[in-house]
């Protein structure tokens, strides 16, 4: 099967752990002092919020035929003038997890990654992409989640390591 807008490889990587450099040089020198972004023991669905958003925008310095689009919605994460679009999507556990009520389909650029809170290092463990059908993901009760099933995580191309 062609992915018309399948990225290489080495980009996608690329971009995952430029942002992650990004993250790991963050934090705040001048009048009222100095600290680093990650001494706040941010929560981790910020700092996976970030992460993601550093990611997408890193896709589109490295190639400007994607935009990037900051905001969620019905919009994908990265599109290009053919209409095509990637999402991303970046976890630092056992889950993958989307929004309930989206489609959640399309293609995937996903991330998965862990921080040291005693050295503040971000560390990229894999990245995987492809496409992903609403039929991937389970949707439990009493949630707002969207959670990626494993046969649909085992069938994606593992871009990294």
């Amino acid at each position: 099967m062609k992915y018309p807008h399948r990225l290489k490889a080495d980009l996608v990587k690329s971009a995952a752990l430029r942002a992650a450099d990004i993250i790991m040089g963050m934090g705040y020198t001048g009048e009222y002092g100095s600290i680093h972004l990650l001494s706040l023991n941010i929560q981790t669905n910020t700092l996976t919020a970030i992460l993601h958003n550093l990611i997408a925008w890193q896709i589109s310095e490295l190639d400007t035929r994607w935009k990037f689009h900051p905001r969620g919605g019905g919009t994908p994460d990265l599109t290009n003038e053919d209409g095509e679009g990637i999402q991303v999507k970046v976890t630092s556990d056992k889950q993958v997890k989307g929004n309930k009520v989206s489609k959640n389909e399309g293609y995937y650029i996903i991330v998965k990654y862990t921080r040291d809170t005693s050295t503040y290092i971000v560390t990229i463990k894999w990245i995987l992409e492809g496409q992903l059908y609403t039929s991937d993901w389970n949707r439990p009760d009493g949630t707002q989640m969207a959670i990626l099933k494993r046969e649909a995580v085992i069938r994606l191309r593992q871009v990294y390591p």
